[in-house]
């Protein structure tokens, strides 16, 4: 069995891994800003602050774009239970702030923001909890 479909990055340093603490880039051993297995972009056409989210599979980190144009960001080292979590959630906003805000986030590049998904993934089912 072949292992997950990783894409490349174009634009990026080589084994760069980067992680926001205390508002400064650090090192990041679980985050490979190289290689992605991005789900598809999963639209949020109800949420008032998300606009869409998906899911980087390799990297065990959710990209998240804002309703009013600001930068996307990436939360870092979200389980894929927590993304289960996030996208079954009736208020995006309110999970960002009470979950994802507890992990660590920056600022998505524009190459990470453009990064194709992978065509063998599919988006995941969104039964909404009330």
């Amino acid at each position: 069995m072949a292992g997950p479909k990783v894409s490349k990055v174009a634009g990026s340093q080589a084994g760069a891994r980067k992680k926001v603490h205390a508002g400064a880039y650090v090192l990041d051993e679980a985050f490979n800003e190289d290689a992605h297995d991005l789900g598809p972009w999963i639209e949020t056409p109800k949420s008032t602050r998300v606009s869409a989210f998906r899911y980087d599979y390799h990297n065990n980190a959710i990209q998240v774009e804002w309703r009013n144009g600001g930068p996307a960001y990436i939360y870092l080292e979200v389980p894929y239970e927590g993304f289960r979590s996030f996208a079954r959630a009736a208020s995006k906003g309110r999970a960002v702030s009470s979950n994802l805000d507890n992990f660590g986030y920056r600022k998505m590049t524009p190459e990470e923001e453009s990064a194709p998904s992978n065509a063998e993934r599919r988006a995941i089912t969104s039964r909404v909890r009330t």
